[in-house]
């Protein structure tokens, strides 16, 4: 191999390391300055995920869109409220849903009905294991809804702090809220998604700032963005300045929060005890009472030997 074929093998080599080593500060700079090679695609006017293109994916919703259509009461109101709280609102969303529902139940009657051809009893334990794995995936659901809401309730008192500032500076709700939704997307990932709805909303249907944010409220499950609706419609009727109720909502939730947070703070000692009685109680006895238990038992070793 001729030494040149080597000098560029190893420059580029070298060259694809550096891009390695410094494509987060390159991706910054890129993102900052917004020098795309694709352009950027459309934002939807809802702000809920968007399922992923996949066979799996595309398997399940025909599963669930047969379910939904054969027996619609599958889709109970809790489950539709669930996920529209865990952001999942579309109904494809639906339809994905009650189509893992329908394969897991599905698979445990399958295997059910395989078992009972050789014990016809398990055929008795099939009908409540499909049941209760029908009912498992609501569970993740419950859990995914509320890591929603506690990152709303982390987010919203800086939203409440900078709508305050823009409403002192004479700004109206919508543009203070519009302003505040082009500053934040980083820090307030949620609420930011939220909050273009939101403007959406105020645009395409005609709608008051404070109703759409109390519709905000009802869509994300969250009872301090209703009250902070509940509030600034108050106030809109009554023609009083906003930042009043603003500033008494952000009192409230940040109150909130610290007893919230001083709740959990209580709890630990609870909480450590087993941890101690499992991993260090062991270690602090064992020194001690080692010894003990080696004496103990070479005393009363002669005298086992002699009963025996």
């Amino acid at each position: 191999m001729s030494n040149t074929l080597i000098s560029i093998l190893t420059f580029a080599g070298m060259a694809i390391f550096g891009l390695l080593i410094f494509r987060p500060v390159f991706a910054q700079y890129v993102d900052a300055y917004q020098v795309r090679i694709r352009a950027r695609k459309e934002s939807n006017l809802t702000s809920a995920e968007q399922p992923r293109d996949s066979m799996i994916l595309l398997s399940l919703s025909g599963l669930g869109q047969i379910a939904l259509t054969s027996f619609p009461a599958v889709a109970d109101q809790r489950t539709i409220v669930l996920l529209a709280e865990a952001n999942y609102r579309t109904p494809q969303h639906l339809a994905i849903f009650t189509g893992i529902r329908a394969a897991l139940a599905g698979t445990v009657l399958l295997i059910g009905l395989l078992a009972a051809a050789s014990n016809p009893v398990n055929l008795l334990l099939t009908l409540p294991a499909a049941v209760l794995v029908w009912l498992v995936p609501n569970f993740f659901l419950s859990s995914r809804a509320a890591k929603r809401k506690q990152q709303i309730l982390r987010e919203l008192p800086i939203i409440i702090d900078l709508l305050i500032v823009c409403a002192q500076a004479g700004l109206g709700l919508l543009q203070g809220i519009d302003k505040i939704e082009k500053e934040v997307a980083d820090s307030c990932p949620v609420l930011t998604t939220e909050l273009k709805q939101l403007i959406n909303d105020v645009k395409m249907f005609a709608k008051s700032a404070p109703m759409a944010l109390r519709e905000m409220g009802e869509r994300c499950g969250s009872d301090e963005l209703i009250n902070l609706a509940s509030a600034l419609i108050a106030a809109e009727s009554k023609g009083a300045d906003m930042s009043y109720p603003l500033k008494q909502q952000a009192d409230a939730m940040r109150d909130r929060l610290k007893r919230k947070k001083e709740e959990e703070a209580g709890k630990v000692p609870v909480k450590m005890v087993p941890v101690i009685m499992i991993f260090i109680m062991p270690l602090i006895l064992a020194p001690m009472l080692g010894p003990a238990v080696v004496v103990i038992v070479s005393a009363i070793d002669p005298i086992l030997k002699t009963l025996k």
